[in-house]
């Protein structure tokens, strides 16, 4: 399922849009070092981090997109850097296993 597919049957928020992308995997984390070592590119990456560092791993990983759990909204440094460098970013009110849950239900993974 793509980004945009994946928005639009979940009913996020999207704080920030880019490329179409396929959602093939989840990962959840907040720790950097274990995103970067163990997140698959193309995931959808839950956490509950919202600076600027967010999207420095976003890229470095490749993901498909950032869903930012328990109405966390991205700080400003993120939404800027995240605009300019095409990432998406969604909001979920849930929490981070409640959101889990919705991805794997929605893209089948």
């Amino acid at each position: 399922m793509t980004v945009a597919e994946f928005v639009a049957r979940s009913g996020y928020t999207v704080f920030s849009e880019g490329e179409e992308r396929e959602i093939e995997s989840g990962y959840c984390g907040d720790f950097l070092s274990n995103i970067i070592s163990r997140a698959t590119d193309s995931c959808a990456w839950l956490t509950v981090m919202n600076n600027v560092n967010v999207a420095a791993v976003a890229t470095l990983i490749d993901c498909a997109c950032i869903v930012l759990c328990e109405n966390v909204a991205p700080d400003d440094a993120l939404a800027a850097r995240a605009k300019q460098l095409g990432l998406w970013v969604l909001g979920a009110k849930e929490n981070v296993f409640e959101a889990a849950k919705t991805v794997a239900k929605l893209c089948n993974v």
